[in-house]
Parts: structure tokens; sequence; C-alpha cells
């Protein structure tokens, strides 16, 4: 599998499948691989780390033509980069518009909002997601609570109210894996975050139309009740990802966070960075050096 990326899909009766997307041979779309609770993952990954392609005006990946590997840090070939039609959104403030006449009249077509995050650890994100798919870019970023603060035709106008809003104290308009993965285990209760919310929302009078906020629990999707110890990291920034192996139960998803099981020992892996890369599935296991304290009790 050529890892292209991470994704929560949206399902029946409000539920969400999270998984991996990669190309797997000559097909025309990603395969999603789906990762739920209890898989075993036993994933051996190989580099180098190449080209997954670009998008097309519709939004869709389709295969680098030449199969080269990315420059450093990148994902993409030069060539990919330069004809993918999001790029040019990426890092939108809504000030400027480079993107294809196609895509800059089908965005100022779009409902947007701008919505309110809060992570366990108290902080608070802004944001800007198209309005039918808003909850699942909430999960794709493993929000523990969240809300819609404003309703917004166009994304430049969208881009511009974000800018304004995630310039005032108390957000933020990125939050880390690093953070994520540190405060998988903090505590707080959908009182305290909507106290939040609220006290953050109260305070943009002039930036914002009066808007009731009505947060969101999003914890439900991520299966991560069962942690009773710290999940330590899969791997060092610094190791070399060729030849690293991804094992264990599958214990549950939160954004692109993975939490895997080994005995009583939880590890945690940002599967991000495993965007580019070659998995091999069902590999032999070369060793397990991970214990928990409960092993030896």
């Amino acid at each position: 599998m050529h890892i292209t990326g991470v994704t929560w899909r949206p399902t029946e009766n409000d539920a969400f499948e999270q998984g991996v997307l990669s190309w797997t041979g000559a097909e025309e779309t990603p395969t999603f691989t789906r990762l739920s609770p209890g898989d075993k993952l036993s994933w051996t990954i190989a580099g180098p780390r190449m080209c997954i392609g670009s998008r097309n005006e519709a939004g869709r990946l389709v295969p680098c033509p030449e199969h080269v590997v990315s420059p450093p840090r990148q994902v993409r070939c030069s060539l990919c980069a330069a004809v993918d039609s999001m790029n040019p959104c990426i890092r939108c403030t809504g000030r400027i518009c480079n993107a294809s006449e196609e895509r800059r009249t089908r965005c100022e077509e779009t409902d947007y909002v701008l919505y309110l995050a809060v992570f366990k650890d108290q902080t608070l994100k802004v944001g800007v997601s198209t309005a039918r798919r808003v909850k699942t870019r909430w999960v794709e970023q493993g929000t523990d609570f969240a809300a819609v603060i404003a309703e917004i035709r166009g994304g430049r106008a969208a881009r511009r109210l974000e800018d304004l809003v995630g310039r005032r104290s108390g957000a933020t308009k990125q939050v880390r894996s690093k953070r994520k993965i540190t405060n998988l285990m903090e505590q707080l209760d959908f009182s305290g975050a909507e106290e939040l919310a609220k006290r953050f929302s109260s305070s943009l009078p002039r930036v914002l139309p009066e808007y009731e906020v009505q947060l969101e629990d999003l914890s439900m999707y991520y299966n991560l009740d069962s942690l009773n110890a710290r999940p330590l990291p899969w791997r060092k920034r610094s190791e070399p990802m060729d030849g690293m192996q991804l094992l264990g139960a599958v214990v549950g998803m939160k954004g692109s966070l993975l939490v895997t099981r080994i005995g009583s020992a939880f590890t945690v892996a940002d599967l991000k960075q495993l965007v580019g890369y070659t998995v091999h599935p069902d590999s032999p296991v070369k060793i397990v050096t991970q214990s928990g304290l409960l092993d030896y009790i």
C-alpha cells in the first residue's frame, strides 16, 4: 500500500469509519483501508517516500505520472505540486485568490462555516470548513468539542473572517500533532468546554453577528475511553521510517492519531507520518521491545 492520506468517512446513523487511503495498483482512485477497534496490525514501512499524486479540479487525487521520489519533507514531486488544484487554497487568508477560475467560481458559490474547536487541554482553535462536511472536518482533526460560530457564503469571505478571529487572544488557528499526543489523557467535561466556548464567542460581538453556540461532544467517535495508561510515541521523528514496524491491536483513532495495544502497553502513531511511504501489511514481526508497567505486576 502506497499511503496517500488519513481519512474519516461518514456512515449511516451519524457515525464514521476511519482508516487510510492508498494506491495499491493501477486503480484510478485510492483504496480505503478501514482501521477498526480490535483489528490486528503487523505493518512494515518501506521507503523512500514517493509522490502521492495531485488533486484535479474536482478535488480527486490522481496518481503521479512519473511515480518519483518526493522532495525532502514533501509528499508531492514538483510536477504534481505545480498542477495540484488545491495547493493555492491551503494557506488562503481571503485576501488574494490564486486558484483557477473554475475553482474560484465553485468556492464563491459554496456555503462555509467558521467553527470553534475545543480540546481537552482547554486549547481553543478557530477554523473554516464547507458547511456540508463540518463534522467530518472536526473528527479529522481529533477535536474533543466543537461548535459552528458563523455561517458564510464564499470561501474568501470565510477565510478573511477566520484570519480576523484567529488573531484574537485566546485561540489559535493550528494545533500540532505533538500537542494532541501529549494531551490524549487530559480530562475536560462538557460543561467546562461549553463555558470556554461561550466565553470566547461572547468576546467577539464586533467581529461576528450574534450566533447561538451549540457545542457538540465528539468523544464517542474515537473509542479511547478504555485508555488506562499514557500511550507511548510509536517513533521519534529523528528515526528513519524505512524498516519501522507498526504493531498491535487497534484501540481507536483520534484524528490522524492511531492508538494500538500490545498487552497492557499502549502506543500512539501519527498516521500522517506514513503518507508517501509504502506499507507492507501482515509482515512478520521482527522484535517487540515495548512493555507496560502492568506486565511486571
